[in-house]
């Protein structure tokens, strides 16, 4: 199973609207699991920044 989200831990509760219901589901999903943190600009948004580079380009 993969479960992706953008968010921190930390920020489930906000999602859930419960601080403890979202430590629940992160204890069960993150137990015997191995956790993976990207960093850096995503493909979506690294071709975005790329777009309206060349938009801007065009209009000069």
């Amino acid at each position: 199973m993969t479960v992706t989200s953008n968010l921190l831990f930390g920020r489930w509760g906000e999602t859930f609207s419960d601080d403890v219901v979202a430590a629940g589901m992160i204890d069960r999903l993150a137990h015997h699991a191995a956790v993976l943190t990207l960093t850096g600009d995503s493909y979506r948004t690294r071709a975005r920044h790329e777009l309206l580079a060349e938009d801007r380009a065009g209009r000069e």
